[in-house]
Formats: structure tokens, C-alpha cells, sequence
């Protein structure tokens, strides 16, 4: 059940009938808000379905919305609000069948009209659902192991001293791009595969001042980016650094869904209202913008299209996300599965087991082989991952196998839940075709 808008929150009278404010917010549960849908269309056509959310699509066999909500609950989140635009009954039904053991309370706020993150905070707003202050606000297609403990106390202390540090941005450093030029005079960029081709992130950062962005701009069109020459006045050192990556969490107080209504044209989180905020010079209207730098164990990444999708499903499977590995799953899927490592990163399923490996076949990692998979004699088999839901069962014999380009080989292992574009389905068929056809199917493939 969820709050009536514009009813009372009872407060415990301490003794004396007098109550101080800052109590009643330590005790007040903590909250989170994390919107289902990213508003881009750069996961289509698996979007186009509205029978398959992007956070409802799978990840190394485990939902995506299941590593979010794992994460909040082990952030201390007691009531997390799901805003779903994008087949928000299909997201509601999930979360009702759900076998979570957490006591986090999940509740599905829905809303068709909304096209953008900016209409979805207003939303939230008039609804008047969000109390905590703070709260922590993430995208659903977000994978870490952070610990957000010590980020959410330094929001605290911040905002208790200046009602204008209203917000506290996760950054992790992946890497710049870095452009060379080969002997034929060609450029050869490279660049993290955690990145999306699609931003460019500049954030400048004074590091006296706790780490207070003053620039925030990840527009890979614009050639030079303004910062105002006040700012060199009164900070003694700016740096100004295009090695990070935005992670999709913040930590907020419920001033940020009140600025969001008051400015109705704030469409985007990042790229209108964060940069707006921290280019805003005159100090009485400054809405301040800090950040949160991960450290170097801990991992965070936003899954923006199939690139990084491959990128971050390789990244679990290598172990960089620790301990949310496929041999550690969710809670709920512990009924259903049960993966093992074995050698070169390979995971096997061994909790319905019945999969069968021919002994002169070879499997490199990082991999994984759901159950009731056949992999016949003399086969190699290299970065892949066999789903432990096909439609039917895989076999393969006499094949080799070897996609460099691992998002490919996830790309088709999504694909199979989405039977309604032919397309895809003929590529799913494909791995499951029989053994007279593996030889044509490899070639293909390379």
C-alpha cells in the first residue's frame, strides 16, 4: 500500500510535547526511486516489445532489475518505488510473482504519459510519495557492488550544514578515450567498453571543496565547453577530467524533485538539470552538485545498448563486480539455479544439471552453460553463453565457436525470449539447429 498524497506522516513526541525536525528524518525509512525505463532507443528493437522491458531483460541469466533491487537492499533501502512508463504491467506482474527474500518493500508507480526522466520526478513530486531525505535515485539498468554507506552520510553532513547541497552523483574512473594514429596515418581510437558511443563526459571537480562539481557536460557534439570565470576566483584548483563515468545513482534530497517542478523544461537528468545547476554563478540561486568517486574495487556500470551489455555481462563473468558473480545469484534465485566456476571462467549450472559435455570437447571462458544443454564430441567453444530457458534444447556437435565480439554471442541468447520478430527468431533457431548443420553455421558466424 502507498501513502495518500497529502496525508500527515506521524512523528513519535519525544517527552515534553516538543518535536525537533532533524529527529523525525533519522527516523524516517530510507528510500529509493528507480526508473524502469532509460527514455532512449538505443535497446530496440527488444524495447519495441512492450511485453519485455529493458529491466526485465536477462543479464548472465538473472533479471536486471533483480541486480538493482539486490543492491538497494543491501543499501539499508526499506521502500523502493519502481516508476514504470514501458510496460509497466508486465514490470508489475514481475514484481508481484517475485520470490525476493529481503524485507525491501517494492511498489510499482505507473504512469503512460510520461516521456522523460524530467515528466517522471515531477510525477513523483505531485504524488508527494518520496519522504526520506535523503534518498537514493537509480537507473534500472544499473550493475555495482558499491557500498553506498559512506556516500549517503557525507550527503547527510553536507546538507545539514548547506540546504544547497541538494545532490551527490556516483562517478567511477574507466579511462578517457585515447586517439592514436597507426603507421598508414589511420586513427585508432580507444576507448573503455563501459562507455556509451553515444556521451562524452566532462566533469570539472574542485577537490578542497569535497569534491563540488562545477562542470558536467557529456554532449559529444559541442567542441569547447564553457566555465564561467567566477568560479577561478573562488576555487583555488579545477580539475577538469574526461576519465569518468557516470554510474546512474545519485543521492538526493526531495528538494530535487521540487526544482523539477519548478522548471518544467528540465527533460534530462545529466545534461539539463546537473549541468544547468553547476553552471549557475550567482551564489544565492546555486543548486550544489557534489560527487562520489568509487574506489578502485568497487564497480558500477549502466547498461546503455548491446555494446555495453556484452561489456558488463564479460565483467561479472570475469569477477570484477565481486561478490555479485554468477556462483553468488540474487536472492530468490537460489531455488531455480545454481552455477559453479570451473576452469578459464567457465560456469556451469549444477542445480538441475542434466547438460552434457563431450569429453574431447573444449570450452574457453568467460562462459556459461545453462542446464539441460547437449554439446556433442569435438566441439570448441569459446565466449559464450547458453541460456538455462531455451525454448529448446541446444545441441551442438562437431563445431567451433569462437565470437570474439561477445556481445553477439549474448545478443542471440537475449533474443530467444522475444519470439515475436522473426528476425531474431531465425538467428535463435540457428543455435539450435542439428548437427548436419553446425559446419555452414560456424562459417556464417566468423
Amino acid at each position: 500500500p502507498i501513502r495518500a498524497a497529502g496525508t500527515a506522516v506521524p512523528v513519535k513526541m519525544p517527552k515534553g510535547g516538543h518535536t525537533d525536525p532533524s529527529d523525525s528524518k533519522h527516523e524516517q525509512k530510507l528510500q529509493a526511486v528507480l526508473l524502469a525505463d532509460s527514455f532512449t532507443s538505443t535497446f530496440r528493437p527488444i524495447t519495441l516489445d512492450r511485453s519485455q522491458p529493458k529491466v526485465l531483460c536477462p543479464l548472465n541469466n538473472v533479471t536486471m532489475l533483480d541486480y538493482s533491487i539486490e543492491f538497494l537492499a543491501g543499501a539499508g533501502v526499506e521502500e523502493l518505488f519502481v516508476f514504470c512508463v514501458h510496460g509497466a504491467e508486465t514490470v508489475e506482474e514481475y514484481v508481484q510473482n517475485s520470490t525476493w527474500t529481503s524485507s525491501i518493500r517494492v511498489t510499482c508507480v505507473k504512469d503512460s504519459n510520461c516521456t522523460n526522466a524530467g515528466d517522471a520526478l515531477r510525477e513523483l513530486d505531485k504524488r508527494n510519495l518520496v519522504q526520506s531525505d535523503p534518498f537514493i535515485l537509480m537507473s534500472g539498468d544499473v550493475v555495482t557492488n558499491v557500498d553506498i554507506v559512506p556516500a549517503l552520510a557525507a550527503h547527510k553532513a553536507r546538507h545539514k550544514k548547506d540546504n544547497s547541497a541538494i545532490m551527490t552523483v556516483l562517478l567511477k574512473r574507466v579511462g578517457g578515450w585515447d586517439v592514436t594514429e597507426s603507421a598508414g596515418e589511420d586513427e585508432v581510437v580507444r576507448v573503455s567498453p563501459l562507455r556509451s558511443l553515444s556521451e562524452d563526459l566532462v566533469v570539472g571537480i574542485d577537490p578542497h571543496d569535497q569534491n563540488r562539481v562545477l562542470l558536467f557536460d557529456s554532449d559529444p557534439s559541442k567542441s569547447s565547453l564553457p566555465l564561467p570565470t567566477s568560479f577561478f576566483s573562488s576555487h583555488r584548483e579545477i580539475d577538469v577530467r574526461t576519465d569518468m563515468l557516470d554510474t546512474g545513482i545519485d543521492i538526493c534530497s526531495p528538494d530535487v524533485l521540487a526544482r523539477f517542478s519548478d522548471e518544467f523544461d528540465y527533460r534530462d537528468i545529466r545534461r539539463q538539470f546537473v549541468a544547468n545547476s553547476c553552471a549557475e554563478e550567482e551564489e544565492g540561486l546555486q543548486n550544489r552538485i557534489y560527487a562520489h568517486i568509487l574506489g578502485p574495487s568497487e564497480y558500477a556500470a549502466r547498461i546503455h545498448d548491446p555494446r555495453t551489455y556484452g561489456a558488463v555481462s564479460a565483467d561479472l563473468l570475469r569477477r570484477w563486480c565481486y561478490p555479485v558473480v554468477p556462483d553468488n545469484l540474487p536472492s530468490g534465485y537460489e531455488k531455480r539455479f545454481r552455477y559453479v566456476l570451473q576452469r578459464r571462467f567457465m560456469y556451469r549450472e549444477a542445480k538441475d544439471g542434466r547438460t552434457k559435455i563431450g569429453r574431447s570437447s573444449k570450452m574457453i571462458g568467460p562462459g556459461m552453460v545453462g542446464s539441460r544443454c547437449r554439446i556433442g564430441e569435438s566441439c570448441i567453444i569459446k565466449v559464450c553463453c547458453m541460456s538455462a530457458q531455451m525454448h529448446s534444447f541446444c545441441c551442438m556437435q562437431s563445431s567451433s565457436f569462437d565470437f570474439l565480439a561477445h556481445t553477439y554471442s549474448l545478443l542471440v541468447h537475449t533474443y530467444s525470449y522475444f519470439p515475436a520478430y522473426r528476425h531474431w527468431k531465425r538467428l535463435r533457431n540457428q543455435f539450435q539447429c542439428k548437427a548436419t548443420r553446425q559446419s555452414s553455421l560456424a562459417k556464417r558466424h566468423h
